[in-house]
C-alpha cells in the first residue's frame, strides 16, 4: 500500500480444520496505512467453535488489488503467543498463484532444513505441513536429524492420503529418541516431503511444555547439491569483503547469542570471521578463523559470541553487534546463498531462531541513496525491541545511514514520526517499554513501523524477550 501506492487492497482469509475444511472466510479491504490484525480464535468463535478445545489447521489470507502488487505477503507476520510467550515469523506456506508459478518455484525438488531442534524433558521439535489445493496419494516425509558430532538419523514417515489443505504436524520426539541421539546438544533437521501445489517453506519450531511454548521459525533450502554457475556469487574485489551480515549480540546476565551454519551450502569451502561493534560504530575486536566449513558436511556448526567476548574481555552488561563475514578459501567460490540462523536467548527459555542470508559484495548497492524498509513492533507483550543496523560489506564502510521513521498502529491511522542517524557499521534499540512517547503512542498494542534509509544497508530485526525466558525474534524487511 504505501510502497506501490495502491489505494486499497482486499485481504481474503479462510480458516480451515486439519482436515482441510473451510470453516469461515473473512474479507478485509484495507484502505488505510494502519496495523491489522486477524485473530484466530475470533474466527474459531465465528466457526461456532469453543475456545477451550484444541484446535488444530491453518489459516490462508489471499491479497488481491487493481495494480500489481509484485510482493504482497512479507507484511503479513504469524503470531503465535500466549501468557508466557511470543514468537512469530514473516513466511510460511503459500499455495502458488497459477501453473506458471509452481513451474516457475518448483524446479528443484529439494529437502527444506535450516533450524533448530531442542530435545529435553520439557522441550521438543515440530514441522509442520499444509497439502494444497489438490490431495496427495501415498505422501510421505524423510528426515535426516544431526546431532552436534555430526551423527545423523534417518527416518521415513508415511503421512498417507493428504487431503486437499489437510494440515499435518509431525512431533519427531515423540517417535524416535531423540534426547539420547542429541545428547542434551542442540540438534539441526533435514525435511524432504511431497506437497501438491504447495511453495515448500514450511513453519517449524521447537515446543516448551512449561511454560506452555511454541518458538516458530520456517525452513530453508538445502542447496548442498546446488552446482551449476548460477548457484554462485562472483570474486568479490579487494575492498569488500565476499558476504557479510551485522547482528544483534546480547549476552547481558544469563543471555547467550549463537549463530549457526548448517549443512545446506553449494560445495564450497568456507571461513567465518566475525567483528564486534559499539553502537556508535566503533571496531572493538575481530576474530578471523572462527569456523572452518567444508560443504557438502555432515551436520551444522555454531559460533557461540559469549566465548569470543569474554576472550576479548568485553563487558557482557553492553549490547553489541556483530559482523558475520564469510569468505572462500584457496579456490573454492562463494555460494550465492549463505543461510544462517540467530539464536537468542536467555537460558531459562526456548531462544529464538531467526533465518537470515548473508548480504554478498555487491557494489552498485553503494551507489543507492534510497531504501525501504519495514517491520513489526509486537508491543502487546512485555520486553519487545527493534534493532536498525547500518553495515555493509564494504571493508572501509564510511555511510552514515539517515533514517525516517513512521510508526503505525492498530487503533486508527495516527502516525508518529521521528528522524535519527546510524553512523556505519552503528546501530540502534528501540525499546517501548522504556521510551514513554512510543509506548502511549501504541498502547500496548501492535505496530508496524516503515524506515526510509538513505543508503541501502540498513538491516533491522524486532524481539520479544518475556520475563518467562523465552524469546521469539525475527528479521524486517
Amino acid at each position: 500500500m504505501l510502497k506501490r501506492n495502491i489505494d486499497k487492497i482486499a485481504a481474503f482469509t479462510s480458516l480451515r480444520d486439519k482436515d482441510g475444511t473451510i470453516l469461515v472466510r473473512q474479507l478485509i479491504t484495507l484502505t488505510e496505512a494502519k496495523s491489522y490484525r486477524i485473530e484466530v480464535s475470533e474466527l474459531l468463535i465465528q466457526a461456532g467453535r469453543s475456545l477451550d478445545a484444541s484446535f488444530v489447521g491453518s489459516i490462508e489470507v489471499e491479497f488481491f488489488a487493481a495494480s500489481n502488487l509484485v510482493f504482497a505477503f512479507p507484511a503479513t507476520v504469524i503470531n503465535y503467543y500466549g501468557e508466557d510467550f511470543s514468537s512469530f515469523v514473516h513466511t510460511a506456506q503459500r499455495v502458488y498463484n497459477d501453473f506458471e508459478d509452481m513451474q516457475k518455484n518448483s524446479q528443484t525438488d529439494v529437502p527444506e532444513s535450516g533450524f533448530n531442534i531442542h530435545v529435553d524433558d520439557n522441550n521438543e521439535p515440530f514441522i509442520s505441513l499444509v497439502n494444497g489445493p489438490e490431495a496427495q496419494e501415498d505422501s510421505k516425509i524423510e528426515l535426516q536429524l544431526f546431532n552436534s558430532n555430526g551423527d545423523v538419523l534417518e527416518y521415513t514417515k508415511s503421512l498417507g492420503r493428504l487431503a486437499p489443505y489437510q494440515t499435518t504436524f509431525l512431533y519427531p520426539a515423540r517417535e524416535l529418541d531423540l534426547e539420547v541421539f542429541l545428547q542434551h546438544q542442540v540438534g539441526a533437521c533435514k525435511a524432504k516431503f511431497n506437497l501438491r501445489w504447495i511453495f515448500p517453506r514450511l513453519l517449524v519450531g521447537n515446543r516448551q511444555k512449561k511454560p506452555s511454548a511454541f518458538v516458530i521459525t520456517h525452513s530453508y533450502y538445502d542447496c548442498s547439491t546446488a552446482i551449476a554457475d548460477s548457484n554462485y556469487w562472483r570474486p568479490s574485489e579487494p575492498d569488500w569483503n565476499p558476504a557479510s551480515l551485522m547482528i544483534p549480540v546480547k549476552l547481558e546476565g544469563s543471555h547467550f547469542t549463537n549463530i549457526y551454519f548448517y549443512p545446506i551450502y553449494s560445495p564450497s569451502k568456507l571461513a567465518v570471521d566475525i567483528e564486534i561493534y559499539s553502537k556508535e560504530g566503533k571496531l572493538l575486536i575481530t576474530t578471523e578463523n572462527v569456523l572452518l566449513i567444508v560443504s557438502p558436511a555432515q551436520g551444522h556448526a555454531v559460533v557461540q559470541m559469549r566465548e569470543i567476548a569474554e576472550n576479548a574481555k568485553l563487558l557482557p552488561a553492553d549490547a553489541f553487534a556483530a559482523k558475520v563475514i564469510v569468505r572462500p578459501v584457496g579456490e573454492s567460490l562463494l555460494p550465492a546463498r549463505v543461510k544462517i540462523a540467530l539464536d537468542i536467548g536467555d537460558g531459562r527459555g526456548l531462544p529464538c531462531n531467526i533465518c537470515m542470508n548473508l548480504q554478498p559484495f555487491n557494489p552498485p548497492l553503494a551507489l543507492k541513496t534510497h531504501s525501504f524498509k519495514w517491520l513489526p513492533l509486537l508491543s502487546d507483550k512485555p520486553g519487545a525491541t527493534v534493532w536498525l543496523m547500518n553495515s555493509s560489506p564494504q571493508k572501509n564502510f564510511t555511510q552514515t545511514a539517515t533514517l525516517e521513521l513512521t510508526f503505525f498502529r492498530e487503533k486508527d491511522n495516527a502516525v508518529l514520526k521521528r528522524k535519527s542517524e546510524l553512523a556505519p557499521n552503528g546501530f540502534m534499540v528501540i525499546t517501548p517499554d522504556d521510551d514513554t512517547e512510543l509506548n502511549e503512542f501504541l498502547e500496548e498494542s501492535i505496530g508496524w513501523i516503515t524506515i526510509i534509509s538513505s543508503n541501502a544497508y540498513l538491516t533491522t530485526y524486532y524481539f520479544s524477550n518475556n520475563p518467562s525466558g523465552i524469546v521469539g525474534g525475527d528479521h524486517g524487511f
